[in-house]
């Protein structure tokens, strides 16, 4: 007689092992083993399948329960989980991709394995210790009903013996220094740099996303609430960027649709308009442990790992010492520059450091809203004046009205009537001389907005600007004409 596992199963399409046994083993009475793994399933939804080690005669086999929710992490409340056939001791190794049109059609990846040991064993009740990689502890198999054939158990946890874990590292980001030309070296990793808005992922039994200046953005972008469910882990914390594509190239202008909204009828609306993604490309904690101290590569690894990719969540590309090739890509394809990583450097939270360095395609500046003129149509938002601080007060840069959309236009002025002031913040001797800012409507310097500008002059005035969208993840005192100067390439 063939094995349950083998009837549904097309060998010559799945690289599963097939099963060299007969029949299923009954769990209350069968020898058990010593090992056991945890598979993540990702066929037509996520599940786990728990498998102990038990014999069938002399043959080790997996016997298996789906757990639709996983094994419980705390005590008290039962999970769900249901006995299914017996599987080959083989596939406890097994992690890939179940060809579509195959039972269990999907991804599947390692959760956990380890040893266990049963401490109580009678029909329809098993007690047993698991010392896994990620689960420590003494669980307990119930059976509660048969139906239709299917046995249904509840997993209960006795006692969890998981060490206690690290405290959360700082999620305040570690930032890149910019550097004029790419360079090849094997000690360095390099990657694409990402033209959106950086965010910490915190992922445990949910998702919560959260901004450079420490804002929850989750509500905001509802097609990321699941990325937990993506990773194989118990919780963890990625770095990553919220990334909104246009003709598969990253527009932040794009994204600008996004940011401020917060009303669920047009953040539902835009989802189907202006979907984002989360591009991740750093691991900083992982099952209860800090991996900031770790060196990028070994992250790196870990973050392969980890994340299963969809289309919404994706791990950035890197490669290992060719930055003059990557950045030649990235300057083909449109993209806003490439991010240097030394392989051997910690993550340093908050800090600009030289262990990461850019290199941009073009320049690009956060600055201060000091006012906006009107263009062709009176009363109607026709370019911003900007500014950055300059020695605690606000240098005039220039004024930007490219890359304004009607619709951005719009929305920027709303922003800005609502933050109106009666003075300027230049000195007199900085507006003569300057017939633009002659009829400019003053704000109070709260926004800051991103450009893009291909040179800074000798007088310190943007050249070509273009608008690129407003932050809010920025404090404007940070955005600084040294800053200005540093974006506008290191001098020779």
């Amino acid at each position: 007689m063939t094995s349950s596992y083998n009837r549904k199963r097309r060998f010559d399409e799945t690289t599963e092992p097939p099963a060299s046994f007969r029949g299923d083993v009954d769990p209350g009475k069968a020898k058990p083993g010593d090992s056991f793994v945890i598979h993540q399933h990702y066929a037509t939804r996520l599940h786990f399948d728990l498998r102990l080690e038990m014999f069938n005669g002399r043959t080790p086999v997996l016997v298996s329960w789906a757990v639709p929710k996983g094994m419980p992490r705390r005590k008290g409340k039962g999970a769900l989980a249901i006995h299914v056939e017996d599987h080959p001791f083989e596939y406890g190794s097994f992690s890939g991709s179940i060809p579509e049109g195959n039972y269990g059609a999907g991804e599947v990846r390692i959760l956990d394995a380890g040893s266990y040991e049963v401490l109580e064993q009678k029909p329809g009740n098993i007690r047993f210790r698991l010392d896994g990689r990620r689960l420590k502890g003494i669980y307990r198999l119930v059976e509660t009903r048969r139906e239709g054939g299917k046995e249904q158990w509840l997993a209960f946890l006795s006692e969890d013996a998981r060490p206690r874990p690290d405290p959360m590292p700082s999620l305040q980001p570690m930032l890149a220094t910019l550097v004029r030309e790419p360079f090849d070296d094997d000690d360095w990793a390099f990657e694409p740099k990402w033209d959106g808005m950086r965010a910490a992922a915190i992922c445990d039994e949910a998702t919560r996303l959260v901004s450079r200046n420490a804002k929850d953005v989750t509500e905001a972008y509802p097609e990321l609430n699941d990325m937990h469910l993506r990773l194989v882990a118990l919780d963890a914390v990625v770095d990553g960027e919220i990334v909104a594509f246009e003709d598969g190239v990253p527009s932040f202008e794009k994204l600008q649709s996004r940011i401020h909204v917060r009303n669920e009828r047009d953040i539902e609306r835009l989802m189907k308009t202006t979907p984002v993604a989360y591009v991740a490309f750093d691991l900083l904690y992982l099952d209860g442990r800090d991996l900031t101290a770790r060196p990028y590569s070994e992250r790196r690894e870990l973050l392969e790992e980890t994340v299963v990719p969809t289309d919404r969540f994706q791990i950035s590309p890197a490669v290992d010492g060719m930055g003059t090739a990557l950045f030649d890509a990235a300057r083909e394809q449109g993209l806003e520059g490439i991010v240097a990583k030394k392989r051997s450097s910690r993550y340093e939270p908050g800090k600009r450091s030289k262990f990461w360095l850019k290199v941009k395609t073009t320049f690009e500046a956060d600055l201060v809203v000091a006012g906006w003129s009107e263009g062709k149509r009176a009363g109607v938002l026709g370019s911003l004046v900007l500014a950055a601080y300059d020695d605690g007060r606000l240098r005039y840069v220039g004024g930007v009205g490219t890359g304004l959309t009607e619709q951005s236009r719009g929305m920027v002025q709303h922003e800005l009537e609502a933050i109106a002031e009666d003075d300027t913040p230049f000195t007199t001797a900085e507006m003569k001389g300057k017939p633009e800012l002659r009829h400019a409507h003053w704000v109070r310097p709260e926004r800051v907005v991103v450009v893009e500008f291909r040179q800074l002059t000798s007088a310190g005035m943007l050249r070509a600007p273009s608008f690129k969208g407003l932050r809010d993840d920025k404090p404007p005192e940070e955005c600084t004409f040294d800053d200005l100067r540093r974006a506008a390439g290191p001098s020779d």
